[in-house]
């Protein structure tokens, strides 16, 4: 683990392109990643260097982070919708005595 540390701090200080992009790029990819059943339970800080390492090696594109992002979202969307109505649902029964 360290020596992962390690390499996304190296790639951090050699990165050339815009920081506060790449900043903010990681976070979506984070959020993405979070939701996925691998990182589910990890730590933040974990997914957070996952998401760093992938936006800085490449692996990770800015189409494939706002793709993921916009899933993340109608999905999350979706879920709430499917709470509100199982609530409305359930308010509408009646109480058992």
């Amino acid at each position: 683990m360290a020596k992962q540390e390690n390499d996304v701090e190296n790639k951090l200080v050699d990165f050339n392109g815009d920081k506060y992009s790449m900043v903010v790029l990681a976070s979506m990819w984070a959020k993405v990643l979070k939701k996925r059943g691998e990182y589910k339970n990890q730590p933040d800080a974990t997914v957070i260097k996952v998401a760093l390492d992938d936006i800085l090696t490449g692996k990770v594109t800015k189409d494939m982070v706002l793709q993921g992002s916009t899933d993340v979202l109608a999905q999350q969307k979706r879920e709430e919708e499917e709470a509100r109505k199982e609530a409305e649902r359930k308010a509408k029964e009646p109480l058992k005595l």
